[in-house]
């Protein structure tokens, strides 16, 4: 019975210690997302409202089944055996503060402003997924957009993907590549055939 208790102690330490450390990531994720949006300010974009847009057209089109961290991670899986967005591709619409400014160091923000601690911003699974691609594009001359979306599909839970900052840094992401899949592609999209789906899905 002593060595049960003993067992029980450990166990509710473990699940405590988990909790904690979900939780501070959630802070922390929270006071990046300030900075992310804060940065777009400077543009005059409010950015959250901008991608929360752009998911409902994700949403619409059927790129997206819902705003849920499994159908995002569906997307990503798409995506990285796929070259681009499926058809139709009815957005025309983009921001170009969106599609070509990028933080050049969301981390370094939420360290300066907010007092984060470096070693725990690197150790979110966001930004392990980061590293990643970014060690990998070190050792590479290039990658594959292919590449990048299987990282953040393989380093990315379901539950990753519904925190705020992590949804919107993908999001981002997705508006560029969907960009890219309508207007710069190896193949252009014929304009009959995209007609003529976008009609059937009216």
């Amino acid at each position: 019975m002593h060595n049960f208790k003993i067992a029980i102690g450990i166990l509710l330490i473990i699940l405590l210690g988990s909790c904690n450390s979900n939780d501070d990531q959630d802070q922390q994720y929270d006071f990046l997302l300030t900075c992310y949006e804060n940065y777009y300010l400077n543009y005059d974009i409010e950015i959250t409202p901008a991608l929360d847009d752009f998911e409902q057209e994700l949403i619409a089109e059927g790129h997206l089944k819902d705003d849920s961290g499994r159908s995002y991670k569906e997307l990503l899986n798409y995506l990285k055996e796929n070259n681009y967005f499926k058809t139709p591709l009815k957005k025309i619409d983009f921001e170009n503060e969106i599609l070509y400014k990028t933080p050049s160091n969301i981390a370094k923000c939420g360290i300066s402003v907010f007092g984060l601690d470096s070693t725990n911003i690197a150790q979110t699974a966001y930004f392990k997924a980061e590293r990643k691609i970014a060690e990998t594009l070190e050792n590479n001359e290039e990658i594959s957009v292919n590449f990048i979306f299987d990282v953040y599909s393989k380093e990315l839970s379901n539950e990753n993907l519904e925190k705020p900052f992590v949804k919107q840094s993908i999001l981002v992401f997705f508006y560029r590549w969907y960009f890219q899949s309508k207007y710069d592609r190896d193949i252009p999209i014929d304009i009959n055939e995209s007609t003529e789906e976008n009609n059937s899905n009216s």
